[in-house]
């Protein structure tokens, strides 16, 4: 079961919503930069070490840099996963001799990256 709630900011004042843009610019731009850090190990850990997240200057808390780090994780392994299918579906239509379905794939493919 999944709990979630609803947060409406309808009533909030003006410094508890910039407080709240603030807060999202400030994630939205750690993400950013895990998110590159990522791209360049081999292997892309679920949760990251205090060594990564300690690379990153913030006023953010630990948990919110924490919660950061494994969305960025889960950015980039999905990725990585989607890359590794084209590549073995363009490899197999590619040995089955269904050379022009797999050229089609291989430019979607390479838009995409």
């Amino acid at each position: 079961m999944i709990r979630s709630s609803k947060i409406s900011l309808k009533f909030a004042n003006t410094g508890k919503t910039n407080q709240v843009k603030d807060f999202v610019a400030e994630y939205a731009r750690v993400l950013f930069v895990f998110v590159d850090l990522l791209w360049s190990m081999d292997k892309t850990p679920c949760l990251l070490p205090k060594e990564l997240t300690g690379k990153v200057e913030t006023w953010m808390s630990a948990r919110a840099l924490q919660a950061c780090g494994k969305q960025a994780s889960g950015i980039v392994r999905g990725c990585r996963r989607k890359q590794e299918k084209a590549q073995y579906i363009i490899k197999k239509l590619n040995l089955e001799g269904r050379f022009k379905q797999a050229r089609k794939l291989k430019a979607i493919y390479d838009k995409k990256c």
